[in-house]
């Protein structure tokens, strides 16, 4: 190694020490503050963090960014695009999440209306195979082509349509018929699209507040990089400031990876084990 790659290399080695150093500096604590908590039975861990008891203007989090559950008194809930929803479900195996929308179900639980477009924004969630679409278009002033007629959301001479999932006409024009378009999302099953593809009148209805009353899956992505650290007896936690994951240890240390005490960084096809 010439000298010029010798005091980059120890340059580097410095660095690398002062970043573990200053992270580690609170870590302590850090460690103590981040342990899951049970919010009406359902587990509240990485990437999920209590947002009752944490301080979300901190840099460092104790889960992802966006994922702070509100422990109500009623249940758990998650906020999405200034959305509510009732946390029904985590899955830390399959790493997937059960969402339930409120606003569809408060107003009248024995009609419900979906007021949102669900949009997931620039959170690593993404729509679990075990959805399905169900699209409603409110206040019509004319009748749609094949679409179900929802009586109880009806309103004078005005109706309410429903379409499941693959049923929509490619060439549906609802523009200037129709008040508003709104696409919900609820969990896919034989019984949900035979009782919402056949029925009519009270039973149609029946269906629609036992497919929206099961809510819908979300799958997050973010999770598989806690599983090293949690494996290592380490808790996980989130740097938002430089948006990388963080591993608090026991012994007062921070990682990005796990808690076994060493970690590797490559500098010039030579390996440097901290």
């Amino acid at each position: 190694m010439c000298p010029s790659q010798l005091f980059s290399f120890f340059f580097v080695f410095l660095l690398l020490l002062l970043f573990i150093n200053s992270s580690g500096a609170n870590t302590n604590t850090s460690f103590a503050y981040c342990p899951s908590s049970i919010c009406h039975g359902r587990n509240i861990s990485y990437p999920f963090w209590s947002l009752d008891s944490f301080n979300s203007t901190s840099p460092q989090y104790c889960g992802y960014p966006g994922f702070g559950i509100q422990c109500s008194q009623i249940y758990p809930i998650l906020n999405i695009s200034n959305d509510s929803f009732f946390v029904k479900e985590i899955d830390y195996t399959t790493y997937s999440l059960t969402l339930v929308d409120i606003d569809a179900l408060i107003d009248n639980r024995d009609c419900p209306r979906p007021h949102h477009n669900l949009t997931l924004g620039d959170l690593p969630l993404k729509y679990s195979k075990l959805d399905m679409n169900l699209t409603f278009y409110f206040n019509c002033i004319d009748l749609l082509s094949s679409g179900r007629s929802l009586d109880c959301l009806n309103s004078g001479g005005n109706k309410s349509y429903l379409y499941v999932e693959d049923n929509e006409p490619d060439d549906l024009n609802w523009s200037g018929i129709c008040e508003k378009k709104v696409v919900a999302v609820v969990m896919d099953s034989g019984l949900t699209r035979e009782s919402l593809g056949a029925a009519t009148g009270e039973e149609l209805t029946k269906g629609l507040v036992a497919a929206m009353d099961g809510g819908f899956v979300l799958d997050w992505r973010i999770a598989t990089e806690c599983g090293k650290c949690e494996a290592s007896d380490g808790r996980c936690g989130y740097n938002n400031s430089t948006h990388e994951s963080l591993c608090y240890c026991k012994d007062g240390t921070v990682t990005f990876d796990h808690c076994n005490g060493t970690f590797s960084f490559e500098f010039n096809s030579y390996t440097l084990i901290v």
